[in-house]
């Protein structure tokens, strides 16, 4: 998630790299329950980066254009890699010791998840050096990304920041990417994903302010408490439990399990979240959530 992210972020020229430590928890598909791959929700935040200022404008056509582009590339990496999650990609159940065991001593980290994160940066840079098209007239989802955000996580990261002080705008308006499963894909819940940023922003870090003794200290660390199942402030600690109270409730982490359907473009998921009880419920639910647990967590640290 980071590596490709981070990346991209320092491609971009980036100085303000937040974001990266907010989509920490986005890695090993979600808290390491192994929906989304890291590569794929960090690619997609690095495409509407790149191309934020067009949304931002709110230039006819623009909005469509961005979320097509990110289904240009969950797409290829779908035909590229046989699957956009995590589970299904690397081959090993990281939720067990032993199926972390295998990733990393059978070669698995660097013949997928590395090998993967090099092919998918070389794609990534040809679709945010290409400009977005756009054309016709200004349409509501034009007017709507222009003014705040997508449709999934949006919502989700401006109830947790009015309600915790936890959040950005910034944040908020590049969490598009997420909506409608990561890029389109069907995959990890926008709202679910839009959640866990504060969560990030709080306890994540950015591998290169903390260098690899520190990012190698944090990795260890959570999943000493994801495996234990130790409750203290750290992100692993605050963001697994969450991950799977959710699936509890709610069945799945997959948008497709969730609303019943796939979305080809943004204007489909835009009539779609317009009369969805199950998403509106959803979205009140990680909000609620996530600032309780926020709100528990900062108070218990300090």
């Amino acid at each position: 998630m980071q590596a490709t992210f981070g990346t991209l972020v320092g491609y971009l020229g980036v100085s303000d790299r937040s974001t990266v430590k907010a989509s920490c928890p986005l890695e090993g598909g979600g808290a390491s329950q192994g929906s989304t791959c890291g590569v794929v929700s960090g690619g997609c935040l690095g495409i509407t980066l790149a191309h934020l200022a067009d949304i931002l404008s709110g230039e006819a056509g623009k909005g469509e254009a961005l979320y097509e582009r990110l289904r240009e590339y969950t797409g290829w990496f779908e035909d590229e890699f046989s699957s956009t999650l995590c589970r299904e990609r690397c081959g090993a159940d990281i939720l067990r010791p032993a199926g972390f065991a295998d990733y990393l001593f059978t070669g698995k980290v660097v013949t997928r998840c590395v090998n993967h994160i090099g092919t998918a940066a070389s794609h990534l840079l040809g679709l945010i050096n290409r400009p977005l098209d756009g054309d016709g007239e200004v349409t509501d989802l034009d007017r709507r990304l222009a003014s705040g955000g997508g449709y999934c996580a949006a919502e989700v990261l401006n109830g947790v920041r009015t309600d915790t002080g936890y959040g950005s705008l910034h944040l908020e308006q590049i969490s598009l990417a997420l909506d409608g499963g990561i890029g389109l894909s069907g995959g990890l819940c926008g709202a679910l994903a839009g959640a866990l940023m504060p969560i990030g922003l709080i306890w994540g870090i950015d591998p290169k302010h903390e260098g690899f003794v520190g990012t190698l200290a944090a990795s260890v660390k959570g999943h000493r408490n994801l495996y234990l199942k130790r409750q203290e402030p750290e992100l692993w600690s605050v963001a697994s439990p969450f991950m799977r109270e959710f699936k509890s409730k709610f069945g799945s982490f997959e948008c497709r399990d969730l609303t019943g359907r796939s979305f080809a473009d943004g204007t489909a998921l835009a009539g779609f979240m317009a009369a969805s009880a199950v998403c509106a419920e959803i979205k009140n639910w990680c909000r609620e959530r996530a600032c309780e647990l926020i709100t528990a967590n900062t108070v218990f640290s300090g």
